[in-house]
């Protein structure tokens, strides 16, 4: 395992953090967790809630976004947009996800590649694609299509 301020040192360098280390928003989790998963991207700037990490899985290079731009005419401005990214315990988060402006339930599944933004996934549910969509939910001792 690498040290916090070497594994901190790593995230910033490499541009994989967005913002200021809080590790109070991903429960505790040291830098090297996100270092050894391999995160693309890290954005504590906005709203972001990890809960229950003692159960959390990450697949590899995940990017998690909290903040955004406001639109003005036809054009972006500059004025960040606080957004939120709460990931609950128990959650498995395939490798290549992107996750913005959602909440990922409790015991529920990111398939790899998908794109989940702007939706609450609910506790027990799969999702994939891009954008995301339920495409399954843990029901009486088994998973079964929607």
């Amino acid at each position: 395992m690498v040290g916090m301020e070497e594994a901190l040192r790593k995230l910033v360098e490499s541009g994989v953090l967005l913002g200021e280390w809080d590790g109070g928003k991903v429960g505790g989790l040291e830098p090297d967790w996100f270092l050894a998963r391999q995160v693309d991207m890290l954005d504590m700037r906005g709203d972001l809630r990890m809960r229950g990490v003692e159960g959390l899985l990450f697949g590899r290079h995940i990017r998690i976004i909290t903040a955004s731009h406001a639109f003005v005419g036809a054009g972006v401005s500059g004025e960040l947009l606080v957004k939120k990214c709460w990931i609950e315990p128990y959650a498995f988060v395939g490798s290549y996800a992107l996750l913005y402006n959602c909440v990922i339930g409790e015991h529920a599944v990111v398939s790899v590649g998908s794109v989940v933004a702007s939706m609450v996934v609910p506790p027990y549910c799969m999702v994939e694609g891009n954008p995301a969509r339920i495409v399954r939910e843990f029901k009486d001792g088994r998973w079964r299509r929607v």
